[in-house]
């Protein structure tokens, strides 16, 4: 019996290695690859962490400025001064190995086309005590790329005053379990490059009803480098993810329900791999507060976006709240354009999470789309420095006893213990491209019980 119970473990392992590797399985995962050539090849590259940490501002100490034209489309897929995809898995597992009592990666998903979802968890470890949590989540919207900065930011600016003997981070660290999850919508990098509008993630639309995915996205958005004349390979249509939320997703209020539309909700809430692995974190989590990163506009948002002009019954909680983050940041409160299904009415009205989005970065007039929603490389890190005390704010905030009573009716905690375990095997997509095919490693990690 037991050498039967061994077998037939043996054999699953070898199943799952296998379907792992199987260049077919990755390929079934995201047939958008075939029209717009997009592949994870993010981790193919060896980490070499001899060389020593380096840290965001040194990376950003011989930025330059402003190029002709859209800046990004000049750099290509390295992004310039900008961290790519490969630079921000690289980071994050360089600050692991060298940070090891304080930060620690887990996976929290994977994207519609199969890329893993990075999740940073910043504590002291050597404190074994009941610690309150905070979350912190950046780029939903695949333009929006300042805001992987300013998250990359505020983790080197812990990580470095928890090093130097800051007492107030010091302390935050031993009472804190900070969650920060840089970039939610990782399939924009290895297109934004091409197309600096993308705001959506990569999952292809049937706009039209016809049964054949984003054939007339060429009427849309047209690139003039393709010098060919197929129809449907240019770009994927695409949900926006931040508004992809059940909470008022039914509501007629804009145009999200219009799949041509930049702000289309999907076909149904959490429809998308990445807003189901976001949810599925949350509602094991009782967090003391949450925040959002955009651009696009410099203000600091509260509930209810789906109706600005309601009053939530924690109102007086937001405004001093809001309040407070404006003196620490010089960023503006007031009321956006409606918004449905968005990320932060889900977190408080469902989850009864005091929930905040910071919009860090605009620029009045700019000529190209992506300089409106990000700054020239040498300001990168003057708009980080502007926000980091903003989330450091959240990251401290201690929630009162709030007045809403959210809709998925949680029982409350406030505290989080933290045991440890050894998780199944992960399949996490470290990209060797043979061509088409991607070559999936199975790794085994103790993480955090999340």
């Amino acid at each position: 019996m037991f050498y039967s119970r061994v077998f037939y473990r043996g054999l699953v392992v070898a199943l799952l290695f296998f379907l792992s590797c199987n260049p077919f399985k990755t390929q079934a995962i995201s047939p958008i690859r075939e029209v717009t050539g997009i592949f994870n090849h993010h981790e193919n590259f060896h980490l070499n962490f001899d060389e020593g940490y380096v840290w965001f501002w040194d990376e950003f100490a011989s930025a330059g400025g402003d190029g002709p034209g859209n800046d990004v489309e000049n750099w290509g897929g390295n992004l310039g001064a900008f961290h790519n995809a490969s630079e921000i898995w690289a980071k994050l597992h360089s600050l692991e190995h060298h940070f090891p009592s304080i930060i620690q990666l887990a996976d929290l998903g994977f994207s519609y086309n199969g890329r893993l979802i990075l999740l940073v968890i910043i504590t002291d470890e050597s404190v074994q005590s009941f610690k309150k949590e905070v979350l912190i989540v950046a780029h939903h919207h695949g333009r929006e790329v300042i805001t992987i900065e300013n998250c990359l930011y505020y983790i080197d600016k812990l990580v470095y005053e928890f090093q130097n003997k800051n007492s107030t981070i010091q302390e935050l660290l031993a009472k804190r379990i900070i969650y920060v999850i840089p970039t939610l919508n990782p399939d924009s990098l290895d297109i934004v490059y091409r197309w600096p509008y993308v705001r959506k993630n990569l999952h292809p639309i049937d706009e039209d009803g016809d049964g054949i995915r984003d054939e007339e996205e060429i009427l849309y958005n047209y690139d003039s480098r393709d010098n060919d004349t197929t129809i449907g390979e240019d770009f994927p249509g695409g949900v926006d993810l931040n508004r992809n939320y059940p909470f008022q997703w039914n509501n007629t209020s804009d145009n999200s329900a219009d799949p041509h539309s930049f702000v289309y909700r999907g076909a149904s809430p959490f429809s998308e791999p990445e807003t189901r692995a976001f949810a599925e974190f949350v509602r094991k989590h009782d967090f003391q507060s949450a925040t959002s990163l955009h651009s696009g506009v410099e203000l600091i948002l509260t509930p209810w976006a789906y109706d600005p002009q309601i009053d939530c019954p924690d109102e007086e909680v937001y405004i001093n709240l809001a309040v407070e983050l404006t003196r620490v940041t010089g960023i503006p409160h007031t009321d956006l354009y409606p918004a449905i299904g968005e990320w932060g009415d889900w977190m408080y009205g469902a989850r009864g999470i005091v929930s905040v989005t910071i919009e860090t970065y605009r620029r009045e007039n700019a000529a190209y789309v992506w300089d409106y929603f990000n700054p020239p490389p040498n300001k990168v890190l003057a708009v980080s420095e502007r926000v980091y005390p903003g989330l450091l704010l959240m990251t401290s905030y201690t929630r009162q006893e709030l007045q809403i009573d959210p809709l998925e009716n949680i029982t409350r905690s406030n505290t989080y213990s933290p045991t440890e375990e050894t998780t199944p095997p992960k399949i996490v997509l470290l990209a060797g491209l043979l061509g088409s095919w991607i070559v999936s490693i199975v790794i085994r990690k103790k993480v955090k019980k999340l």
